[in-house]
């Protein structure tokens, strides 16, 4: 059984995935308005008992890496490096936007994404990825972009999805004097068991990552260290 934790936005999730049926078997949605490093642990924990497993049901683990909340990747690294490291477990590290790829994937929608993530400052870490109906490729490296750079990218039959594509919805398509094509509302979400997907394709073509090779990913780095910089720099 495979654990997926996705914790790298506001809205956190965690999924159980049957390695060798290949299948889903639950996701929960935890709750927004507390933060993660409370709910994750009890949500994993009470997504195993309502299916009447137990913590040495867990095989593998998959977690969101980023970009996004750093506190938020902090605690799913920590979390999953926890549950892996007494058994030696592997650990797939999935980027987030890969994870908003594999949404409309799995919901049939393919062509051209360009998946959006809230960096605050009036950009977004965006991800522009083809989607096929088995699987999805990235045309260039994820970047930290403006709204003006962002409606560069959307043509007219650009999908747009991700917590940044909502908060921005409004700029983007003044911008792009409407262009794109916007998906439905819960595909905006990261979703554990979209990680747990992704985790199960590398697992079967035996790809098993250890804790010592999982990392973040940061496409900038945290304001603390901003500062730090900024005052080593003064």
């Amino acid at each position: 059984m495979l654990a997926s934790l996705e914790v790298s936005t506001r809205l956190c999730s965690v999924a159980l995935f049957d390695l060798e049926k290949g299948m889903p078997v639950a996701e929960l949605v935890l709750p927004a308005d507390k933060e993660s490093s409370v709910t994750l642990l009890p949500g994993l924990e009470g997504l195993l008992k309502e299916k009447g497993l137990t913590a040495s049901a867990i095989t593998a683990l998959a977690v969101a890496v980023g970009p996004g909340s750093f506190t938020g990747i902090r605690v799913g690294l920590a979390t999953a490096e926890g549950f892996a490291m007494p058994q030696a477990l592997p650990v797939y590290g999935v980027p987030t936007l890969d994870g908003l790829a594999e949404n409309l994937r799995t919901a049939g929608i393919f062509g051209e994404v360009l998946c959006l993530i809230d960096a605050q400052r009036g950009e977004c870490f965006a991800g522009h990825y083809q989607i096929e109906s088995q699987s999805f490729r990235e045309l260039e490296p994820a970047a930290i972009l403006n709204l003006p750079a962002i409606a560069e990218k959307i043509s007219v039959s650009t999908w747009v999805v991700g917590p940044g594509a909502l908060k921005y919805e409004n700029e983007l398509k003044k911008l792009t004097v409407s262009k794109g094509q916007w998906v439905e509302n819960p595909l905006h979400q990261p979703s554990a068991m979209s990680l747990a997907r992704i985790a199960y394709h590398q697992w079967k073509t035996g790809k098993k990552p250890m804790v010592c090779d999982l990392k973040p990913f940061y496409l900038r780095i945290p304001a603390v260290d901003e500062k730090r910089a900024q005052g080593s720099a003064g």
